[in-house]
Formats: C-alpha cells, sequence, structure tokens
C-alpha cells in the first residue's frame, strides 16, 4: 500500500505539473515572447502566483492537520481547474493575474499535505529516498514539459493550449480517488493506542512555539529563505535574459529548463541508490554550490562577447545547477520531515511554504527594482553568486555551532507513530 501511495501521489502530480508548465509557457508566449512585455511583466506573472500563497500556505497547513488530506488534494485540483479555464477566454493583463492568484490559493494544500503525509507511512530511515524519488517525477516532468509546451506553441494559440492543463487538472484529481483514506493523525490513530497519541498531543507545542528551541529546524527555514531569495530572480530574469542577451526565445529557454530537469534527475538517482545514509545538511551546501553555478555563468555576459559559447556555458550551468537543486530540495523536505513535532508536521509544511513564498515575493519585488535601473542583468547576477556564496558561509558556521551543543544532525527523537496502512 506504501508503494502504491507514493506512486499515485507522484503521477497525480506529475500530470498536474506538466499542464502548469503548458500554461505557465503559454503566459509568458502571450505577454513576453509575443508581445512587449519585459522584466515588469515577467515578475509580475510569478508575483501574482505567489503573493496570496503566502497566507494561503498557513491555512492550508492548518487544514492538513485536522481533515482527510486525500480528499484536500482532490477537491484543490478540482478548484484549480475550473480557475484556470478562466484563461482560455482572456488576454487582459489584470484578469490573467487574478486568475493565476486565485489558482494559487487553491493549489496550495497540495505541497503540506504530500509532506505531512510521507511520515505517516513511512519509517524515517525511507524518507530521503521517498522525497527522491517524488522529486525524480518531477525533474522528469521538467525535462519534457518545456519542450512540449514549446512544440505546443508551435501548433497552436497560447488560449488552445491552456485547454490542456484544465485537463490535467481533473486527470490528476481523478487519480488521487486511488488513494486510501488519509486523516490526520490524530484521527489516524486506533483506539488501543489512543493514550499514546494522547500523550503526543500534550508534548506538541503550539504552533507560535514550532521554531523556539529548535535550532536546526530554524536552520531549514532560514536556509530555505536565503536561497529562494537569491534564485527567484532567475525566474525573473531568465525570459528577458534569453531574449537580449542570447538572442534566442522560448524554445531555447524551454532547452535550459529541461536540462535543469536532467540535473535535479541525476542528482534523485544518486540519493536513491544510496546504500547508507548521509549527512543531509553536506548535500545542502553541495546543492548550493552546484546551484550558484547558474548566475555565475550568466553573469559571464560582461565578460564574453561571443553569444554562441555563452549559450554553451549557460546550458552546461543550468545541467550542474538543476544537479545541486534536486540535492537541496530533498534535503531540505528531509530534514523539515525529522525535525519539525510529529504532530503538527501539516503546519510546519505549511509555514515553510509560506517562508518560500516570502522570499520569492522580496525577490520578485527587489529583482526589477534593481534590473535594469542600477544594475545590468550580468552584473546582477554576479551579485546572486555571491550572495549564495555567503549562504554557504552561513550554514557551516551554524552547524559548528549547533554540533557543539547538539548530537550529530539526525538525531532528533521522533515519537513513535502509528502508521497509516
Amino acid at each position: 500500500m506504501k508503494n502504491r501511495t507514493i506512486l499515485t501521489l507522484g503521477i497525480a502530480e506529475s500530470v498536474s505539473a506538466l499542464g502548469d508548465w503548458i500554461t505557465m509557457m503559454s503566459i509568458f508566449a502571450l505577454l513576453v515572447f509575443r508581445g512587449d512585455g519585459g522584466v515588469a511583466q515577467s515578475s509580475g506573472i510569478f508575483l501574482a502566483g505567489l503573493l496570496p500563497t503566502l497566507p494561503a500556505s498557513l491555512a492550508a497547513g492548518w487544514l492538513c492537520d485536522r481533515y482527510d488530506r486525500k480528499y484536500l488534494m482532490i477537491g484543490s485540483l478540482i478548484l484549480s481547474g475550473l480557475i484556470v479555464s478562466g484563461l482560455i477566454f482572456t488576454e487582459n493583463l489584470i484578469l490573467i493575474y487574478a486568475l493565476l492568484a486565485l489558482q494559487a490559493v487553491s493549489v496550495s494544500l497540495m505541497t503540506p499535505a504530500r509532506a505531512s503525509i510521507l511520515p505517516d507511512i513511512l519509517p524515517k530511515e525511507e524518507l530521503t529516498r521517498a522525497n527522491a524519488f517524488l522529486q525524480q517525477l518531477s525533474s522528469l516532468v521538467k525535462i519534457g514539459a518545456p519542450i512540449l509546451a514549446g512544440g505546443i506553441l508551435a501548433v497552436m494559440s497560447p488560449h488552445q493550449a491552456i485547454i490542456l492543463d484544465v485537463v490535467t487538472f481533473f486527470l490528476a484529481a481523478v487519480l488521487l480517488t486511488r488513494l486510501p483514506k488519509l486523516p490526520p493523525r490524530q484521527m489516524a490513530a486506533s483506539k488501543p493506542i489512543s493514550a499514546e497519541v494522547s500523550a503526543e498531543q500534550k508534548s506538541t507545542p503550539p504552533a507560535r512555539n514550532l521554531l523556539r528551541g529548535n535550532a536546526r529546524l530554524q536552520m531549514v527555514y532560514i536556509t530555505g529563505f536565503l536561497c529562494i531569495l537569491v534564485l527567484i530572480s532567475f525566474d525573473v530574469l531568465s525570459a528577458v535574459y534569453f531574449r537580449d542577451v542570447l538572442l534566442t526565445g522560448e524554445q531555447y529557454m524551454g532547452m535550459a529548463i529541461g536540462l535543469i530537469g536532467v540535473g535535479t534527475l541525476i542528482s534523485t538517482i544518486l540519493l536513491m541508490r544510496r546504500k547508507e545514509q548521509s549527512d543531509p545538511w553536506r548535500d545542502v551546501i553541495t546543492g548550493i554550490i552546484l546551484l550558484g553555478i547558474i548566475p555565475a555563468a550568466l553573469s559571464l555576459g560582461n565578460f564574453i562577447t561571443d553569444v554562441a559559447i555563452l549559450r554553451i556555458i549557460v546550458l552546461a550551468a543550468c545541467l550542474l545547477g538543476g544537479v545541486g537543486n534536486g540535492f537541496v530540495h530533498v534535503q531540505m523536505v528531509t530534514l523539515l520531515q525529522t525535525l519539525a513535532p510529529a504532530g503538527m508536521l501539516g503546519r510546519a509544511s505549511g509555514m515553510f511554504q509560506s517562508v518560500m513564498v516570502g522570499g520569492q515575493l522580496i525577490g520578485l519585488v527587489l529583482t526589477p527594482l534593481l534590473v535594469p535601473g542600477l544594475l545590468t542583468m550580468t552584473s546582477f547576477f554576479m551579485v546572486a553568486a555571491a550572495c549564495l556564496a555567503g549562504v554557504i558561509f552561513w550554514i557551516t558556521v551554524q552547524l559548528k555551532r549547533t554540533r557543539s551543543s547538539q548530537v550529530g544532525l539526525l538525531d532528533t527523537p521522533i515519537i513513535s507513530e502509528p502508521r497509516i496502512g
């Protein structure tokens, strides 16, 4: 049952993500590649999809700790499909932003629901492999979806392509109906062990104290915030960078994103094939180093005038950065699942999603203010690479401090829980 549940979750997420990529590329085609949009419009697309997620993720985490997560996810996908269908009939910029915002609220349930399900059905030592498997499926989508979207947009209008996204939402919802019931932990316990669950509930701190006294969990949130704050600039500036610096269009952008997916796939394969557990923080540091290669390569536009050579360098950087992305994403989720209090993992996951969204929002606001007013795109990416080096230094210092007061990085006691199924 465990493998079937994970496989069903992964396939449903992959189907939905495929449609999301088609819609995102369609919107970029409408506003940037086939229009006269620039950094402000590119930033606005991401801003509309992120701003509502900041409060919605907190509410989503609360719901995941109280209601059956199977039905929450199914309802989320159906509602998202209905909202996205509105994009088929409009080219109005404000209306597009409004629909993206509503859809962001509806899908905010998916991440905390999935993160809180895995520790219920798997032992702690299998979480990294399970997270790596789900990220592997996501990487396969990232490899093929942008290229597929580019091909679809070559023969269909953006509005026609969005219809495919609507279909994928409903198909994913149908797939999730095959899951067993996934009630919250308080309801999953059977009567003979209700006293044990009651003891855990008494020991579980209130939400406001989630991070108090848990230095390593604090590091997870801060590291995620700092990394996404720097890396969101790639999402904001990539379309304009490819158009103005590399002199290419959506097909090349799709290829670059696809290579990031290939790199992420490679890293997830490495994590799944490991026979022994390793320190996830070591993987996080390695991942950030590799991720920093992307902004470093993009900054070379200051020095390399041969566009053909620069294109090759950028593609290679995307591949290596993708490897880093896989290490960081998988192990950050694993750390969250092992360090957060067991009875409130939904809220912890929702809060983490809000923290990540907060970093993205700050980056979305700052990037168009800095580029091109104060910095060129290439100079901005040079600063971004230096900032990621600063994040690595901060993590290293914090790990030394926590090691002095805590034995090991993976020995946080996890209260024994009955597993669903």
